[in-house]
């Protein structure tokens, strides 16, 4: 035990804080890079008719393809998908990954992404407990999405000693097999646009506590929708406006004409340039030109000047289609 204290007769072990294993700077911080966290649990909310489940499935293939999320946001290590929704049939489920799939040239039956074949599942029913742990034990996925939380359970939602026994469950799913988990919850009627969003979500506040990385959408003019992100162990990037693309498939992307550009008098070149190092030096993998500029919402014009300078510099180093910091430009 090294020097802590013995767990005998039922005692609790112990161990001494310099004893326990750093952290491995070169293990993965993103499941997918500045929306979700690797390993985190959290919560996807929003009001009825906010692209809530397309977000879910966007996230889904993404993760389990290696694509670009949104069209915009890198997937550093793919792998297998478990997706349950409670609400939409099977099929409607399949049309949406179909569409998804097809604006990304990838054939259907080549998504790793399992769907639970069940009519319900009951999270706070034991039972059902054994059974899904018993599922991700055999497949062993990168990410579980439950889709949405009211249909899966029979506790007060607004009694943080009954929900908190649901959410241990989950978080300890987490702990045991490394998987992400996405909640997709309900917003209250009543919440509107506020500087701490995770308020707005129905029920006890133990869900927001919950989340190590949370995204919240709020709907705003026809098939554009406000995304907030925020992290537990990551600053948060500003808000993101996806559309609802109809055609040729249905899909979400960064709408990069609806998002409101930082104010250019007050972000200077050099603000830019520290903030764009700030960015990648968050990265272990290389930034595409338009991630970036969803990210930071400046013009592009502006974003390519910047990033040429500090290629030039010798302060960034560009790969392929996407840019790196170098390990010495924050020095």
């Amino acid at each position: 035990m090294g020097g802590g204290l013995d767990a005998g007769n039922g005692a609790f072990p112990t161990v001494r804080v310099g004893e326990v294993q750093p952290l491995d700077p070169t293990a993965e911080r993103w499941l997918v890079e500045g929306i979700w966290s690797w390993r985190a649990v959290g919560v996807l909310g929003g009001p009825p008719k906010s692209t809530k489940t397309w977000t879910a499935v966007d996230l889904a293939l993404s993760v389990a393809t290696g694509t670009t999320a949104f069209e915009a946001f890198t997937v550093p290590n793919p792998g297998r998908v478990v997706f349950f929704a409670a609400e939409d049939a099977q099929a409607r489920i399949r049309e949406r990954f179909a569409a998804i799939a097809a604006r990304r040239q990838i054939p259907l039956e080549h998504l790793d992404v399992h769907l639970l074949d069940i009519p319900t599942l009951r999270l706070d029913d034991s039972r059902d407990q054994l059974r899904l742990a018993g599922t991700l034990r055999r497949l062993k996925p990168r990410l579980l999405v439950l889709d949405p939380l009211v249909r899966m359970h029979q506790a007060d939602e607004n009694s943080s000693g009954e929900i908190s026994v649901l959410l241990s469950f989950l978080r300890s799913i987490e702990r045991e097999l490394e998987t992400a988990i996405i909640l997709v919850h309900h917003t209250r009627k009543d919440a509107g646009p506020a500087a701490l969003p995770g308020l707005g979500l129905r029920g006890s506040s133990d869900l927001w506590a919950w989340g190590d990385s949370n995204l919240y959408l709020r709907r705003t003019v026809k098939d554009r929708t406000i995304l907030t992100i925020e992290h537990r162990a990551a600053p948060a990037p500003p808000p993101i406006t996806l559309s609802l693309i109809p055609q040729p498939q249905p899909h979400l992307e960064v709408a990069m004409d609806g998002q409101a550009p930082v104010e250019e008098a007050v972000l200077t070149t050099d603000d830019l340039s520290k903030t764009v190092l700030e960015e990648l030096r968050r990265s272990q993998t290389p930034i595409r030109l338009d991630e970036l500029r969803a990210r930071l919402r400046v013009r592009k014009q502006r974003l390519v000047e910047v990033l040429r300078e500090l290629v030039d510099g010798d302060l960034v180093n560009r790969r392929g289609d996407g840019f790196i910091q170098k390990p010495h430009a924050l020095e």
